[in-house]
């Protein structure tokens, strides 16, 4: 189906799109508290309300939307078996007469599946994820558990037959190669081969600002240590093959939100360097590179008021995005992501709101179909 789509759209530069999708809206938090994630703070406002995920009508009305808008799947966020994201999207969205039309894929946030609470914050595979667990092992049984459960889906994203999965912040792994090998044995059993995408793609290197360093100051020295460590990484490209064995495990990288607190002067100019850096790495590694585009970014609500934002310019911001990653589409892939279709919190949404209204899902149409 994924290969059928690009040959029919083989003249645009972006042939199969993506969107970042979030089902834990509704989601309890404390019973005295309620609102679940919309008390977190969110920036625009929904034409939808307050929506629960799991509700039909908005299923359906997101899948509609995202017909409208040209996108063909969904990245859907997922952090641990049986979590309120979980069970929405087993039991309430795949089974919804409406995902027929739409594929889908995982989006591995493993800042929440290998860190409970976020308390220690590490991506070292070989540290406790629980006193009888490490955090590798999490890692393999939440593979487990998603191929028994979703990569033989039928509407499941396949790239020449292999299920495709993002892992969110790949690029802090450590210590993760013999589990990576692991996880080519358990899925060789289930008779699975994967097409992995590492969220690898960032900024090089670290401002020094105020804010920087007294965050610095306030970790151990082991966590500075951990932090000086991926701002080599992130200088040296190199450091991926030592650190992660990035083109051993992976087919294909790319970045989840370009925005970073201190780098929104000059925002797009220096995206477009940082794309052809790893465009150019990409191509060298046999690495299938996939350009995110948003539309704005403004987390102030949840974040702090203080919080710089990428202003949406009235869809100008989006557009000249869209030209930028449209220079860096793998011709053999074709394939680029939004971030996001529905993250109300850091202001990324293209979903219809009060404040925009459709404008965002017509500019997407639009853009993927211009060329």
């Amino acid at each position: 189906m994924l290969q059928e789509n690009l040959k029919s759209q083989k003249e645009k530069k972006v042939g199969i799109l993506g969107a970042h999708y979030y089902l834990w809206y509704g989601r309890p938090t404390f019973p005295i508290i309620g609102g679940g994630v919309w008390r977190s703070g969110y920036t625009n406002q929904p034409v939808l309300g307050k929506y629960n995920s799991r509700h039909s009508g908005v299923i359906n009305q997101h899948i509609g939307w995202a017909q409208e808008a040209g996108i063909d799947f969904f990245a859907i966020n997922w952090h641990d078996s049986h979590s309120w994201d979980d069970i929405t999207l087993k039991d309430y969205y795949l089974p919804h007469k409406a995902t027929a039309e739409i594929k889908f894929c995982i989006h591995y946030d493993s800042s929440l599946a290998l860190n409970i609470f976020k308390n220690p914050l590490s991506y070292d595979f070989n540290d406790k994820y629980s006193p009888n667990k490490t955090k590798g092992e999490k890692f393999l049984e939440d593979f487990e558990y998603l191929a028994d459960n979703y990569f033989n889906h039928p509407q499941y994203l396949k790239i020449n037959g292999q299920p495709i999965v993002i892992i969110y912040i790949a690029r802090a792994f450590k210590n993760n190669s013999k589990y990576f090998e692991q996880l080519k044995v358990n899925m060789q059993k289930r008779n699975i081969s994967l097409f992995l995408v590492a969220d690898v793609v960032c900024w090089a290197g670290v401002k020094l600002t105020k804010r920087n360093l007294s965050y610095i100051w306030d970790k151990s020295p082991k966590e500075v240590i951990n932090i000086l460590c991926q701002v080599i990484n992130r200088l040296f490209l190199s450091k991926y093959e030592d650190d992660i064995y990035l083109s051993k495990y992976f087919k294909g990288i790319t970045g989840y939100n370009m925005y970073s607190v201190n780098r929104t002067p000059d925002f797009l100019k220096n995206v477009d360097k940082i794309y052809q850096k790893f465009y150019n790495y990409g191509h060298s590694n046999n690495l299938h590179f996939i350009p995110t585009i948003t539309p704005g970014y403004d987390d102030r609500n949840l974040s702090g008021l203080n919080r710089p934002i990428l202003g949406r310019k009235d869809g100008g911001f989006y557009k000249d995005f869209w030209e930028i990653a449209e220079k860096y589409i793998d011709p053999s892939l074709k394939m680029a992501l939004i971030t996001s279709f529905n993250e109300w919190h850091e202001g990324t949404e293209i979903e219809p709101s009060r404040e925009y209204g459709t404008k965002y899902l017509k500019l997407t149409r639009l853009l993927k179909n211009k060329n």
